[in-house]
């Protein structure tokens, strides 16, 4: 996905936080203020197209925050920026995700009609004791009543559940539960990190953690869904486009307050601040030139998420050098020894085994410190 590239649009707004989120995120803010926003999204983004010059637009993603908070105008805006700037809605992924609390029917219709192709709900829990735990405003009523209303309309249906928290929790049922409500093509288990709130929700110990990933990874995989990345299952066909350009570091432009970019042929990164006026003032915006080290850590620390892993063509390609020139071959076949990764030398890829997905940040500590640049 080298010469591909996609954007995403971040909606810090929220009615009410929850407790596990460590994303930036703002409540109460007047209607006012988010329709100011939403149109400095989209005159932020128009100026920062070239940027892109070079790569095809291939996925948006409105993320947050919550952006059902934004209104039906919102997004039919979005449309008209879409076709003023040459993005071909029809040939891109553009996902919104959504809490099946906030809206009706006919705001889910004027988000197919307006080019939007795939949905990410948040469910987290179908439990609502769970739910309560982590300070979520939905409930289970919520997701029946309106998580069908979106798979009426989206052929394209992803929701994310969180483990990790919720003892003694039954997460089969909650799963039966959920793909009775909608034929999800897409699932994103993430496992919990306690952020530094004192009220967030406690971790479970690391048996009963591993016990729920593990019954998350059969439920699915008995449906035919592929773990291709290490939080994220589908079905063929319908991995998710934008998170795969994060994973094959490709190009993207993150619009909006605390949102964050990256430009492969430069290796800048640039991020807003968490500051919603700085943002619509224009305002707020730093960039970084990645040092090498940091350049190759990353592209380790993406490439070996994913089942694919890691293209040593693409590498060569990206920094100029072959592979074990900046990366030391014994630590790697050390590691291929152990049964941790995977070298087919034919087709020039390195990936984890299964076994090493479990052990993924003693993997990656061990080639940080074999990086030799």
């Amino acid at each position: 996905m080298n010469n591909f590239s996609g954007i995403y649009f971040h909606i810090p707004f929220c009615p009410k936080k929850c407790l596990y989120c460590d994303f930036f995120s703002v409540t109460g803010c007047p209607r006012g203020t988010l329709k100011q926003y939403g149109k400095s999204l989209f005159d932020e983004a128009g100026r920062r197209l070239g940027e892109l010059s070079g790569t095809k637009t291939v996925s948006v993603y409105f993320g947050g925050g919550s952006p059902t908070s934004m209104d039906e105008d919102f997004f039919r805006n979005f449309a008209g920026f879409a076709e003023k700037s040459g993005i071909n809605l029809a040939e891109c992924e553009v996902t919104v995700e959504v809490n099946p609390a906030d809206r009706g029917e006919n705001w889910i219709k004027n988000l197919k009609n307006c080019g939007i192709n795939r949905v990410s709900i948040g469910i987290q829990a179908f439990d609502d004791a769970v739910l309560a735990e982590m300070g979520r405003r939905t409930t289970v009523a919520d997701m029946e009543k309106n998580i069908p209303l979106f798979a009426k309309y989206f052929d394209n249906v992803s929701c994310d559940i969180i483990y990790g928290l919720g003892k003694n929790r039954k997460i089969n049922q909650e799963l039966n539960k959920i793909f009775e409500l909608a034929p999800f093509k897409h699932i994103s288990a993430y496992r919990y990190a306690r952020p530094e709130r004192e009220n967030a929700p406690k971790l479970l110990d690391e048996d009963e953690t591993l016990q729920q990933e593990s019954d998350i990874r059969d439920f699915l995989q008995k449906l035919g869904f592929s773990r291709y990345e290490i939080s994220n299952y589908s079905l063929s066909g319908f991995e998710s486009r934008h998170n795969m350009l994060y994973w094959t570091y490709s190009s993207w432009l993150g619009i909006g307050a605390g949102a964050a970019s990256f430009i492969r042929k430069t290796g800048v990164s640039s991020r807003y601040a968490d500051d919603i006026d700085a943002f619509i003032e224009r305002e707020g915006l730093s960039s970084v030139e990645l040092t090498l080290q940091e350049r190759l850590e990353e592209f380790l620390l993406m490439g070996l998420r994913v089942k694919i892993g890691i293209n040593l063509n693409d590498f060569n390609d990206l920094f100029g050098k072959e592979f074990f020139e900046l990366i030391s071959e014994k630590t790697v076949s050390s590691l291929v020894s152990e049964g941790l990764l995977d070298f087919d030398e034919n087709k020039q890829i390195i990936k984890c085994t299964e076994k090493g997905s479990d052990f993924l940040n003693a993997i990656l500590l061990k080639l940080f410190d074999a990086i030799r640049c």
